[in-house]
């Protein structure tokens, strides 16, 4: 089978299409036919050598995990789950043909969905909704401040805090506020030209998904007993402290009930992922560096077959 393989860290060119054995897979995985893979700023960060320190990798590694394909083998342990079922979730190694696919990572598409939406929705949709439905809480009445609202994380956060009831105030450039508009993001704060300071203030909970300066400036306009989450880097415990609130770094967990979830937001129109630009799979090397250059406008995906 193909696969878009490294052998050591480095930049986007140390991936190569290569040609590997087919995988074999144990009692409680499915081997999936892969249609279309999602690219996520985790891959890339990966192949850079970022997160060595929490999963060293044991090369040369198959890049990727998001997926959506069909079933071509069951475990004998699986029972959800039968050949020619359309589904999606997460695998290690799902720029290829084939990936071995835990069954607790997986979950039916519906019929409703295509396989390039379903192949969007894994790390960034799982990752809002546990920020938005376990961390923050959203219920109607609040207010949440989301930075980054129209990136991969922030468009799902916005969405689903939105169906939740909440008020959402959202950070982005210039070119998006359109979009977030049409997302219906109450109040959207223009970063390049405007502090979120001025119109934030007293908010219930702060989303960061951009680090850095943003996320040092934001333990201050949360009012007391709120909550900040980051998926950027760790928090302030002394800054949390001192502003009275819960501060909390999120790391998202691969689970199938949380697929399915998404699946029904997207089937009720709740949820709309943001598809940017379809590649071929040995066009990986271009997708990467899409997704690093920060540019895009949605989910860049590899349609493998």
């Amino acid at each position: 089978m193909k696969a878009i393989r490294i052998h050591q860290y480095g930049d986007a060119s140390t991936l190569k299409l290569e040609e590997v054995p087919r995988l074999s897979i144990t009692d409680d995985q499915l081997l999936v036919r892969i249609r279309d893979a999602g690219v996520n700023p985790i891959d890339w960060k990966i192949r850079q050598g970022y997160m060595k320190q929490v999963r060293p990798a044991n090369f040369p590694i198959t890049m990727g995990q998001d997926f959506a394909g069909e079933v071509v083998e069951v475990g004998k342990n699986v029972t959800e789950f039968a050949s020619g079922d359309r589904v999606f979730g997460f695998a290690q190694g799902t720029y290829a043909e084939y990936a071995a696919a835990p069954a607790s990572t997986v979950a039916a598409i519906p019929d409703t969905l295509d396989f390039t939406i379903a192949a969007a929705l894994p790390t960034a949709g799982s990752t809002a909704l546990q920020i938005i439905r376990d961390v923050v809480a959203a219920k109607s009445g609040m207010t949440i401040l989301i930075h980054g609202a129209a990136g991969g994380v922030g468009s799902y956060a916005s969405q689903i805090a939105n169906n939740l009831g909440a008020r959402v105030i959202g950070t982005a450039a210039s070119g998006d506020i359109e979009y977030l508009k049409s997302l219906g993001v109450d109040e959207i704060v223009d970063y390049q030209r405007e502090r979120f300071e001025d119109k934030a203030i007293g908010v219930d909970a702060v989303v960061d998904l951009v680090g850095g300066d943003t996320l040092a400036r934001s333990y201050g306009v949360i009012k007391r007993g709120g909550v900040l989450a980051t998926t950027v880097q760790p928090i302030d415990e002394a800054a949390a402290q001192h502003a009275g609130i819960r501060a909390v770094q999120v790391i998202m967990r691969r689970n199938a009930r949380d697929l399915v979830e998404l699946a029904s937001l997207v089937e009720k129109g709740a949820v709309k992922p943001r598809v940017s630009e379809t590649m071929n799979l040995n066009q990986a090397k271009q997708a990467q560096e899409l997704s690093e250059s920060g540019k895009t406008r949605g989910k860049v995906i590899l349609k493998v077959a």
